[in-house]
């Protein structure tokens, strides 16, 4: 499963004891990413319906940074009893410490839930003639063998290596800040492909970018004629809430509820469909299943792209 989410938001939360009834108090969730972004706009809106079902305020507090690392380490610095959460990606849990010394691993957290699947997509300017990934890749390789593309993560640094030494080709990453930088390059020609983690979705709706193929499992709501990298024959596929570990399993409980409630609100529905993300569900057992499921994928993958 090489899924992006919401953990495609991720909640984490830590552990301790909690005596009284549960929640006494405002719950904080730390966005690892500015506010604005996809994973802030999801996490807000989350927030927004977990405030009302809790009967506390739920406050919100970004601290981006180091693809949602820096969030991540200050929980594991916090009282586990609930109150404090981070909404991130799952890939910052998964891949991110694969990739990069991080002071944290699977077993640090409780996994609350994951809501909405990231529409991660390989982009060109239409102009380009390209309809998939599979026409860019046969012209690259007719041409020179070689290409750059826009890059901003190191998952599609990753996916990317694996593509193109199945492909035959070379494509040398050329990093930018974020998904919207990666749509900025490729519009304005300096790179023939980019990889974006959905800021394209506007400007391929107008007609402005070609969308080559998306990392998820199925495909896109907002873009059904764009197929997956698994119908090109790619083998691959592509937000998560997360407190720490040893969460109280009445706290833990309560939340997993909670969000549960929250995933299958019409709003929360309605903001899937209009940011194009795929609509995806986990929580608990399940969840942690998944994440870990997903170390494992990308593990192989790392060795893959070697």
């Amino acid at each position: 499963m090489l899924k992006k989410v919401f953990l495609g938001v991720a909640l984490l939360a830590l552990a301790s004891t909690a005596e009284a009834a549960w929640p006494e108090k405002p719950v904080t969730i730390t966005v690892g990413f500015a506010a604005g972004g996809t994973t802030d706009v999801v996490a807000r809106a989350i927030a927004d319906i977990i405030s009302k079902k809790l009967g506390q305020p739920v406050i919100i507090e970004n601290k981006p940074g180091a693809g949602g690392a820096v969030a991540v380490l200050m929980l594991k610095a916090m009282p586990a009893d609930g109150y404090n959460l981070v909404a991130t990606t799952s890939t910052t849990i998964t891949l991110d410490p694969q990739m990069t010394k991080l002071a944290f691993g699977l077993s640090d957290f409780t996994y609350i839930a994951a809501t909405g699947e990231f529409p991660e997509a390989f982009i060109a300017r239409p102009e380009s003639g390209w309809k998939t990934l599979t026409d860019a890749f046969n012209a690259i390789k007719t041409a020179t063998g070689k290409s750059t593309y826009s890059s901003s993560t190191s998952l599609d640094r990753m996916v990317t290596t694996v593509l193109a030494k199945q492909a035959g080709i070379s494509l040398a990453p050329v990093p930018t800040r974020s998904g919207a930088e990666v749509v900025t390059q490729v519009l304005g020609g300096h790179t023939q492909l980019g990889y974006s983690s959905g800021a394209y979705f506007p400007q391929a709706k107008e007609g402005k970018l070609a969308v080559l193929a998306v990392l998820g499992e199925k495909r896109l709501k907002g873009l059904p004629e764009t197929p997956t990298l698994k119908e090109l024959g790619y083998g691959l596929s592509s937000v998560n809430f997360v407190a720490p570990r040893n969460l109280p399993a009445d706290v833990a409980k309560t939340l997993i509820d909670t969000f549960a409630a929250a995933n299958a609100d019409p709003a929360i529905v309605s903001l899937m469909e209009n940011r194009s993300l795929n609509a995806f569900t986990e929580t608990g057992a399940t969840l942690e299943k998944s994440i870990a499921s997903q170390s494992e994928t990308f593990k192989q993958l790392i060795e893959a792209s070697k």
